[in-house]
């Protein structure tokens, strides 16, 4: 990795907020790094991801929009502190490195559910618990990785890489995949006739642990009673299940249809 020329750093200092850097690295040329701000964290993960994405796609990259934004939204628990988003080979390999508390157990961080968010953090974002899965799943479909470690004087580094010649290897097999268009799910898990707020509802009951109602409301922006009526149908479709404290907690099929909705988020 090359050092860093101050003379091609462009600014998109807009908003006032929170700025993270972001490198290109040409092959066999100095880094092109562009500054980046948002308003708040609310803003930050789609505003940075966009601009990766744009990155990415102008060196005709392979890596999914779906996991850089997954990972690009984890930085809330580092409080967006010393973020380095850099884009190498020809937009097919993403890291991103920060200067937060880092993550102790890396083998962990990746399970549904599993959260080391702070108290803090939840309140910025909806949601915490399946970000890196949901990355590491998506970057699996299309034949990549996503490695996490830590990173030199504290914080993380988390990378994602896509092979160059995995995309035309799934091509070819296209063509047995008749409905690879369609959203579909793993033959051991029916296909539910729930809506996307609720697909939205049951991640969200899955990443929380239990919830009630008014937890989903918060979280999704959405009025108590429609929370609960979302909840309720996924009772009824055996997704969450009533826990001893009244609220809802994910099953075991649940779990699994989670996993099937991330699955179909990469065509």
């Amino acid at each position: 990795m090359g050092m860093m020329n101050a003379a091609r750093t462009a600014r998109d200092f807009g908003d006032a907020g929170i700025g993270v850097k972001i490198a290109v690295y040409p092959d066999g040329g100095e880094p092109e790094v562009s500054e980046v701000s948002a308003a708040g964290p609310g803003s930050a993960a789609t505003k940075f991801s966009r601009v990766v994405m744009e990155k990415v796609r102008e060196a005709t990259g392979q890596v999914p929009e779906e996991a850089v934004q997954e990972l690009v939204e984890n930085l809330i628990h580092a409080g967006f502190k010393g973020v380095v988003i850099s884009v190498f080979d020809g937009g097919n390999v993403v890291r991103i490195s920060d200067k937060g508390p880092g993550i102790g157990d890396k083998v962990r961080a990746f399970e549904f559910g599993f959260s080391g968010a702070s108290e803090e953090a939840t309140r910025e974002i909806r949601g915490v618990g399946a970000g890196l899965g949901i990355a590491k799943a998506v970057a699996e479909k299309v034949g990549g990785t996503v490695t996490i470690e830590d990173n030199i004087g504290g914080g993380t580094v988390a990378t994602i890489r896509v092979n160059k010649e995995a995309k035309p290897e799934a091509r070819d097999e296209a063509p047995a995949r008749p409905t690879a268009q369609a959203r579909r799910y793993p033959d051991a898990v029916p296909k539910m006739n729930i809506s996307e707020r609720q697909q939205k509802a049951l991640i969200t009951v899955l990443e929380s642990g239990e919830v009630g109602p008014s937890t989903v409301a918060e979280k999704l922006e959405m009025s108590v009673s429609t929370a609960y009526r979302d909840l309720s149908v996924l009772e009824e479709h055996g997704l969450v299940a009533g826990a001893e404290s009244g609220k809802r907690q994910i099953t075991p099929l649940g779990r699994d249809v989670v996993e099937a909705i991330v699955d179909s988020w990469v065509k």
